[in-house]
């Protein structure tokens, strides 16, 4: 019991320090401004999914809920995500101080914790209302229950994370079995939440698209750069995994699998396994044609955040018997060198926030000094530049599919600069007028009289 309310309040202390982060620009990116759309558009019962990103459950059950706040449900959206990253670190910290025990579990959560932090792609996705963050958490606390042999909440916690990526499919179903067989007072529990899994993830595209495998064939399509544009996808997926984290952490983690692996112990060992088995994952759809981008390869990386730091635990134990009064100060020289050295990359995510938050407020300025909604859409169809459609059309209360990207007459262009140092886009033709600007953002129109 007293765990459960120490919980709680982890929760609780997550939210607020989330809350509290809105004070600084921020701006939900891509993703999350489809899921609020959609959110917006189950509410009223008129759900488009054929254009945007892949479809994602979990996130979309939310945003719905949070469609009655209207203009405030971007920022609630991003409080929550936000609050499941700062919920993942506290988590990480936590198992890899549980799991290492002893004089250097101290050590072992605070080096996880950085090897966390320090990931490429983690701190960026989580600040900008990813669902990564949530992802990371959920997995990391079905693991702490599992430990702590409530297996029904795993399961449950498992479930929600297999609503938010389609790789913790087969371990939920593998773990399914396992329950099935070991505890039979669970099977109640996964005959029901089980088949949420398919009905959630292709019930809504069919509604939303009339296809059924949408979502699948939209995760095909790579951005620039992707792995699966690579000669050997699966090879590029790894060498990418390999940067993703530290390398200190890396052989830290290595480390720590090794001396698990020597001494049989389960929950490390677990660990390394379900770390493995999902970069192999991505790296296998990657030669089916899936992107295999480092952002699916987090909870990988979050996994060997955490043996980075068992690994690092053993070493503070098996030092602090030989040089006790150098230990602490070492350990702690070597945390400050760490936060130190990320400081150059937190500045430069935080001017990448400052301008997608600019270029938010500059669009919604844009549009009402263009005459606002309802006088835009009436003059024809709209047009974005690349990665614009969903913030153009959450301001626009329209669907993403009635965005395109090539400007013809008539129609309404929406031009900006998606970063600072490159050109405005979409290029616009010959026929239509600037109605309006504001900061970042240029309104363009040819409307059909």
């Amino acid at each position: 019991m007293q765990a459960r309310r120490s919980l709680w309040g982890v929760c609780a202390g997550c939210l607020g320090v989330a809350a509290l982060s809105l004070l600084a620009p921020s701006t939900p990116t891509y993703d999350p401004w489809a899921w609020l759309i959609w959110g917006r558009e189950v509410g009223g019962l008129d759900l488009d999914t054929t254009a945007g990103p892949a479809w994602k459950p979990l996130p979309v059950l939310v945003t719905t809920t949070l469609a009655p706040l209207g203009e405030t449900a971007p920022s609630v959206w991003l409080v929550l995500a936000r609050a499941g990253g700062l919920l993942a670190v506290v988590l990480a910290f936590r198992l890899a101080a549980r799991i290492a025990g002893g004089s250097g579990r101290w050590f072992a959560g605070a080096v996880a914790v950085i090897g966390l932090l320090a990931t490429v792609g983690f701190l960026r996705g989580v600040a900008g209302g990813s669902s990564e963050g949530l992802l990371i958490a959920l997995i990391l606390l079905a693991f702490d229950r599992h430990l702590d042999e409530r297996r029904g909440q795993a399961f449950a916690l498992g479930t929600a994370a297999a609503l938010l990526r389609p790789e913790v499919w087969p371990f939920l179903a593998a773990y399914a079995v396992w329950l099935w067989r070991r505890e039979p007072g669970t099977r109640r529990l996964i005959a029901v939440l089980l088949p949420l899994v398919p009905l959630l993830w292709f019930a809504p595209e069919l509604w939303g698209s009339g296809d059924l495998l949408r979502s699948s064939e939209r995760a095909q399509v790579p951005s620039p750069g992707a792995p699966a544009l690579a000669a050997r996808p699966a090879l590029e997926v790894l060498e990418r995994f390999a940067t993703m984290v530290p390398l200190p952490i890396l052989l830290g983690a290595l480390a720590a699998s090794a001396v698990a692996f020597r001494r049989r112990e389960p929950a490390p060992l677990a660990l390394a396994g379900g770390a493995a088995a999902w970069v192999a994952l991505v790296a296998a759809m990657s030669e089916a044609g899936y992107s295999g981008e480092e952002r699916y390869l987090l909870v990988a990386a979050a996994l060997t955040a955490v043996l980075g730091g068992l690994g690092a635990g053993l070493l503070y134990a098996a030092v602090v018997g030989r040089a006790p009064r150098l230990v602490a100060p070492a350990a702690a020289a070597a945390l400050a060198v760490a936060v130190a050295a990320s400081l150059p990359a937190a500045r430069r995510l935080g001017d990448e926030l400052t301008y997608a938050a600019e270029l938010r407020a500059d669009l919604a300025a844009a549009v009402e000094r263009a005459g606002g909604t309802a006088q835009l859409r009436s003059c024809g169809p709209l047009y974005a530049g690349r990665q614009r459609f969903p913030l153009v059309a959450w301001h626009l209360r329209a669907h993403i599919s009635d965005l395109s990207l090539v400007p013809h007459a008539p129609g309404v262009v929406f031009r900006s600069r998606l970063e600072p140092d490159v050109g405005p886009a979409p290029v616009v033709p010959a026929g239509f007028r600037l109605v309006a600007s504001a900061g970042a953002w240029e309104v363009h129109a040819a409307c059909d009289a």
